[in-house]
């Protein structure tokens, strides 16, 4: 009895902490220096890893940026012949290494190893993401009041075709609900493992940490989320840019979402010690950023928490039925803060009419739980396919961001 009611308990406080954090968020208000006189000085990494073409429009949009301090550094990992670039500027380097490293930590250690010393930050991209001109300027109005780390605010690149759709409706939802919300309430935002900048020493002292992982057991599937842990138990704050964009390629089938369900699942379960490790050492410390971030990052999958009360209403006919109306009701609070962040963001109509299809992909994060053990094993990289360029995505998409307009003008 005690122990289901211990359940429920924790069940039902995060079934609310979402819309909770939501609604106390929204009437914070961000306040920055117009024109910061800092310029820092960004090595952009992207690591690409078997597909050969896919980072080549991210090349380009970077040499569009409206900021004079940058070089690109392309890390080509899992290819046998690197053909003749398809860009050539002097602010880009191909780096290939001797032997295929099948890992993407290896690749940032590669990238960080070969850089010029007078890099002051990096920023991790995805070979599958765009950027808009405006995106390291935003970036570098946060590091110039002194945040050593930054995410930018990721958006998704496709959504044509339903589990596009539906995985853009998670990256709209987590995007405000554990990026934008925690930051604007004096916590960190979370990193998404693109669309991040982080000053240069600090970095490399993570990924040589993680590279000694990587020996140890032969692979690293999350190294944001220990990144940011670490962050934030070095007692700092990591900013979030909503005006930062970075667009990044959704799934767009069954099979993908299992794949990189899978891999996330088991990066939750992995890092859920820790977790609960800096959620302690805040509480007796009194630090907000500790004790919210924790707290926030042990919040269980939406599919596991949904499940679980689920399960808990049922079981709490038999075992303490008052309890069903009080699960009953936290689930309804649930469900209306999720729509309610979805709007808070401005998600798209177009993303919001997938909704009734959420089943379809429940069903793909089904198959993501059975494949939390092959990630322990396995990387499970997802495969891109939508080719595109940023300036007619940004020419049809700049409208959905009118209410951010004002910071890139």
């Amino acid at each position: 009895m005690v122990l289901f009611e211990i359940i429920t308990w924790i069940c039902c406080f995060y079934l609310l902490f979402p819309l909770i954090s939501a609604s106390l968020a929204v009437f914070r208000s961000e306040k920055l220096e117009k024109d910061p006189a800092h310029c820092a000085d960004f090595a952009c990494v992207i690591t690409l890893y078997k597909e050969a073409d896919i980072a080549w429009p991210l090349v380009r949009s970077l040499l569009q940026q409206d900021y004079p301090k940058f070089h690109i550094y392309l890390v080509v990992d899992g290819i046998e012949e690197v053909r003749t670039p398809a860009v050539s500027d002097k602010r880009l380097t191909v780096l290939k290494p001797e032997e295929f490293l099948h890992s993407k930590v290896a690749s940032l250690d590669l990238a960080l190893r070969s850089m010029q010393e007078h890099h002051s930050h990096v920023v991790v991209f995805d070979p599958d993401n765009l950027v808009p001109a405006h995106f390291l300027r935003e970036i570098n109005r946060y590091h110039a009041i002194g945040y050593v780390a930054v995410q930018g605010k990721r958006i998704a690149k496709n959504i044509k075709g339903t589990y596009a759709a539906l995985d853009a409706l998670g990256e709209y939802y987590y995007d405000f609900a554990v990026r934008s919300v925690p930051f604007m309430l004096g916590s960190s935002s979370t990193i998404a493992g693109s669309g991040m900048s982080l000053e240069k020493t600090i970095y490399r002292q993570n990924i040589a940490g993680e590279m000694q992982v990587l020996q140890d057991r032969g692979l690293v599937v999350a190294e944001d989320k220990s990144l940011q842990l670490e962050l934030v138990s070095s007692g700092h704050r990591i900013a979030y840019s909503a005006a930062a964009i970075v667009f990044d390629e959704k799934v767009t089938a069954a099979h993908q979402v299992g794949r990189q369900r899978g891999r996330w699942l088991n990066s939750y379960f992995g890092q859920l010690p820790a977790s609960l490790g800096l959620f302690l050492r805040g509480l007796f410390r009194l630090d907000w950023n500790k004790v919210y971030f924790a707290l926030m990052v042990s919040m269980p999958p939406m599919i596991m928490l949904t499940a679980a009360a689920m399960l808990l209403a049922i079981a709490s006919l038999w075992i303490k039925w008052p309890y069903f109306f009080l699960i009953t009701g936290c689930v309804c609070l649930f469900g209306l803060g999720f729509l309610s962040i979805l709007t808070f963001n401005k998600t798209p109509g177009r993303v919001f009419k997938s909704i009734p299809k959420i089943p379809l992909f429940v069903w793909g994060q089904l198959s993501g739980i059975l494949h939390i053990r092959k990630a322990s094993k396995d990387f499970m990289a997802t495969t891109h396919s939508e080719v595109m360029e940023i300036g007619p995505l940004w020419e049809k998409r700049k409208r959905e961001f009118q209410y951010l307009e004002h910071r890139w003008k």
